[in-house]
């Protein structure tokens, strides 16, 4: 699985950190709908399934406003969660192990990347560095909506130069591809 983030701190994670676990307790899901309203998912979503026509990756974005309080009081990080949710939602179960999360922390500003073996046998990291990085400079100027879209059309075009779709073959979109708020 590939591996990139935002901050440090987020990838430290300790138990019983008071001030993350207060972050997270404080950090609401109307935080990240202020910052992805209803018209936003709406294009990330046309963006993805837009995409997966043109590459067999199955593309997932999760945006989270803070993680459970007792995962985080328990020093969870942001990678540790982002794995989890990989697994959890499916994406590590696509047919061709092609499955990639981008996942969104808001309480611990992070952002996570995660690439099943299929696509990492044909990825460098430090592509997918690339994406994080550049996406995390948007986040900072706060450009949310946009950094993600770009960060999905670079996805795109990673996805097509290395899984390109069949030839007259329909997508499997395994995965919906509404991005997932929690």
């Amino acid at each position: 699985m590939a591996r990139a983030h935002d901050k440090d701190i987020a990838m430290q994670a300790k138990p019983h950190d008071i001030s993350r676990w207060l972050r997270h307790a404080g950090t609401w899901r109307a935080h990240a709908r202020w910052l992805f309203p209803e018209r936003a998912l709406d294009l990330l979503e046309t963006s993805i399934r837009e995409s997966e026509r043109e590459h067999r990756c199955e593309i997932r974005l999760v945006i989270e406003a803070a993680m459970p309080l007792a995962s985080v009081w328990q020093g969870q990080t942001c990678r540790q969660r982002a794995v989890q949710l990989f697994h959890q939602l499916g994406v590590a179960h696509t047919s061709e192990r092609t499955g990639i999360l981008l996942y969104i922390n808001i309480a611990d500003h992070d952002i996570e990347l995660i690439a099943d073996k299929g696509v990492n046998a044909l990825v460098a990291a430090h592509r997918w560095d690339a994406v994080v990085t550049r996406m995390s400079a948007g986040f900072r100027d706060e450009r949310y909506v946009q950094s993600v879209l770009d960060a999905l059309n670079t996805l795109r075009g990673i996805a097509r130069e290395s899984l390109p779709a069949h030839a007259g073959a329909a997508p499997d979109n395994a995965l919906t591809d509404r991005p997932l708020m929690i």
